[in-house]
């Protein structure tokens, strides 16, 4: 950057990239203010004036004036004639009712997620998870002993935020017309019940941790649903229920670094008939050239958070193969891929 005589600064051609990257940094925070401080919901689907607002989450008006404005020069919010201000498109991305609401609320309400990401630098010293470098322990048992509300609200989140996944990996999983799919680490169950409602002679086994199991969704644990439906509490590490037919894992892998992964899917090839299908759905990072910046965040978004990774289709494949499963290829659906195998 240079400067006039008088000292003003000058963005030029070839440090406007990264001035913009400063102002993508410092609207973070600013999203963060306004998530803190439950703006979106706050604000409802009325204008309001800045006295109004203040009032209403017990901030400073001088100061909520100047965040507002800041945030409605982002996109965040918009503010009309008479000074008052509006929802626009993506301020409503951050009220709690959206289908991605919660995620983004529980990702920057974090204080523990902010300060790993803030030791990014000292991390790639140190080749660890920042979390694990910050805290002294993995996200989950964090979050467990530390801090239940955001355990729940994490879990909460992701099934919020793969719900519009669903007729799309629904579809391209080609179901079987019978037998039993079995849903690794499948949260409330929102996948799976869109599995059973989309065949009505399968059976489905939703599998995950005791206290994720225990918030199932009403619908598997009673009512028709729950006739075709079993929950199963344990850990995929160790076990996986047996003798199904289709083994689901959506947004599980990524979370685990190679030899634990290699853990789950051996769980799956030892619970499997020779000839089970199954299928871990991800992202998929591609082999060569520069990813998407969606997929670039969210394989450092594991990296922090998990240790972990999003993974290329041959790395995928080869941890099939190292648990002893048969790679038989991907299939793409609008969001996400779906990386098959066969058991043995």
């Amino acid at each position: 950057m240079t400067r006039t005589q008088e000292g003003a600064p000058i963005s030029t051609d070839s440090d406007a990239p990264v001035s913009q990257m400063l102002v993508h940094l410092r609207s973070a925070h600013l999203l963060r203010a306004a998530v803190t401080l439950d703006l979106a919901d706050t604000l409802g689907e009325e204008p309001a004036a800045v006295a109004e607002l203040a009032a209403r989450t017990g901030t400073d008006p001088g100061v909520l004036s100047r965040l507002l404005a800041a945030l409605a020069s982002t996109g965040v919010f918009a503010v009309t004639s008479d000074g008052r201000y509006i929802h626009t498109p993506l301020s409503r991305t951050l009220c709690s009712t959206h289908p991605v609401g919660r995620m983004i609320a529980q990702d920057l309400k974090s204080d523990a997620s902010w300060q790993a990401w803030s030791s990014l630098g000292a991390a790639a010293r140190a080749g660890r998870s920042p979390f694990v470098l910050v805290h002294g322990t993995d996200f989950y048992s964090y979050v467990r002993e530390h801090d239940p509300e955001q355990a729940t609200a994490f879990h909460q989140a992701m099934s919020s935020a793969t719900a519009e996944d669903n007729g799309g990996m629904v579809a391209a999983l080609g179901l079987p017309a019978t037998g039993v799919v079995v849903d690794v680490g499948g949260g409330r169950g929102g996948l799976l019940r869109d599995i059973l409602l989309a065949a009505p002679a399968l059976r489905g086994v939703l599998f995950d941790t005791e206290a994720v199991i225990a918030d199932a969704l009403p619908e598997l644990v009673t009512g028709e649903l729950a006739t075709r439906c079993e929950t199963v509490a344990g850990d995929a590490l160790v076990s996986i229920p047996g003798e199904a037919d289709l083994y689901v894992l959506r947004f599980i892998l990524h979370n685990w670094d190679d030899e634990s992964c290699v853990r789950i899917l051996e769980s799956c090839a030892r619970a499997a008939r020779p000839g089970s299908r199954v299928v871990v759905a991800e992202m998929l990072l591609e082999e060569t050239g520069t990813p998407d910046p969606l997929t670039a965040m969210a394989d450092m978004g594991m990296f922090v958070l998990f240790g972990s990774r999003e993974r290329t289709e041959a790395e995928y494949a080869r941890l099939f193969e190292r648990a002893g499963l048969t790679y038989t290829g991907t299939t793409a659906t609008k969001s996400l891929h779906l990386f098959e195998a066969v058991s043995r």
